[in-house]
Parts: C-alpha cells; structure tokens; sequence
C-alpha cells in the first residue's frame, strides 16, 4: 500500500498517463521486424494484431498504425507508425 503523500492534488500539476515515446523500429516490408527496448535491439518473433486510427481531419489530423507485438524475450510491445511524421513511437497501456 502506498502512503499518503500529504499533499493536496492541484489539477495545475495534472499530466497526460501513458504519453507515446519516440522509438527505433526496423521495417520489413512494412512491418516492424526488431526494436530497441532497453538500449538493446529486440526481435519481433510474431505481430498479435494490427489496426489504423485516422482522425482529427477537420483539425489537426492523426494518421497512425499500430502493432501489438510479441519480442523474442517474451515481452509484448505496442507501437505504432505515425504516416503523417513518418516517426515511430511506443505505446503502453
């Protein structure tokens, strides 16, 4: 269990959970075949599912596809490819 901090919650120190991270994926065809996890590169022994998110088009557009992905460790892995910035990035949940 986690103490009480004693501090009262101010909703001007409110930051966004789960923010996307910048991160280094190698392509195949397309799809991410390794990634850096750690400062270490990490295979990608099967992709579990796939999808595209595309919103936003009548402000600032979001045009993103995502992996689920299952690393050669064990670990699983979401990140995704924004097609507007052509950057990779993760996603935890």
């Amino acid at each position: 269990m986690v103490s009480h901090p004693r501090t009262s919650s101010r909703p001007d120190h409110v930051r966004p959970v789960n923010e996307p991270q910048p991160a280094r994926v190698q392509v195949q065809g397309g799809r991410p075949s390794a990634v850096i996890v750690h400062r270490h590169w990490q295979q990608v022994a099967g992709i579990q599912e796939t999808w595209i998110i595309e919103d936003e088009w009548w402000r600032e557009p979001i045009s993103r596809h995502y992996f689920a992905l299952l690393l050669e460790n064990g670990a699983f892995l979401t990140v995704f490819h924004d097609r507007i910035a052509d950057s990779w990035f993760t996603q935890t949940y």
